[in-house]
């Protein structure tokens, strides 16, 4: 019998091996959400990736020599982003397989690939020796395992005792689980991540609720649609034209979901 963290695991990689080259070609290869100063601020979706991405690198504060473990690394954006700007080697893990061959080519391409590795792995069971890493960060990832807990006490194991964690991750507000109907994420309170992280092994420095600035301001909704209508047949083709024309219906706010919140965290291996 299929065990519900097996069949979660293989459905994540199902979804991220066909969106996967799709996101790349609308989003600039960042599968994450934006991160946008205030109300003023109409950056581009790409720009407030990059944003978010100098965020997490900042609550990292990497030094040289180290070795970083991106668990849920996606197409690799963010791994190349902080391999550009400090002298250390990363390790990506993702259980898509179309994300790391795509991970890995573009670190060919980008010349990196003496310093950023991608590999095919489970983060809630991590193929590598206790201690193996200086350094590591959740990037939107947690939000897609069932067992968090054991996530986290697995990143615990693999990082060094005073090894820096980084999180970023949906929440949901109190009585509004908007992740219940999706198969796919499990949302949490955000009361959760300090005893989630206390209890897996870390000391919380740092836990911020930033959910006004991933809100996706209007000028910047507007050209996403637009850039979704312009891709329509590709869309309709990775998640159905019922979907599609659901997202694209008139008064639907696909980056507004109610009870979504977004936070960040640093913390320290105990």
């Amino acid at each position: 019998m299929t065990s519900p963290h097996r069949s979660n695991t293989d459905a994540v990689a199902e979804l991220y091996d066909s969106l996967g080259a799709l996101h790349d070609q609308d989003h600039d290869g960042n599968l994450h959400l934006g991160y946008w100063t205030d109300a003023e601020d109409h950056s581009s979706f790409q720009a407030a990736t990059e944003h978010l991405t100098a965020l997490m690198v900042e609550r990292l504060a990497p030094r040289t020599g180290q070795r970083v473990l991106d668990i849920g690394c996606g197409t690799g954006r963010p791994a190349f982003h902080l391999a550009a700007g400090h002298v250390v080697e990363v390790l990506g893990v993702s259980v898509s397989r179309r994300q790391i061959e795509h991970a890995s080519g573009r670190a060919r391409f980008l010349r990196l690939a003496d310093r950023v590795h991608f590999e095919l792995a489970d983060a809630q069971h991590l193929p590598y020796p206790d201690g193996s890493f200086d350094a590591g960060w959740f990037l939107e990832s947690l939000i897609h395992m069932p067992d968090k807990a054991r996530a986290v006490r697995e990143a615990a194991r693999v990082l060094r005792p005073g090894a820096r964690l980084a999180v970023a991750d949906m929440f949901h507000e109190p009585g509004r689980d908007w992740s219940a109907p999706h198969p796919l994420v499990t949302a949490v309170p955000l009361d959760a991540y300090e005893p989630l992280l206390t209890d897996g092994g870390f000391e919380v420095l740092d836990l911020t609720d930033v959910t006004p600035h991933v809100r996706v301001p209007e000028p910047v909704r507007h050209r996403l649609r637009s850039l979704m209508l312009e891709h329509r047949a590709a869309w309709e083709g990775s998640a159905g034209g019922e979907a599609v024309e659901a997202l694209l219906a008139q008064g639907t706010d696909v980056f507004r979901t109610p009870g979504l919140g977004y936070v960040l965290i640093t913390a320290r291996r105990r």
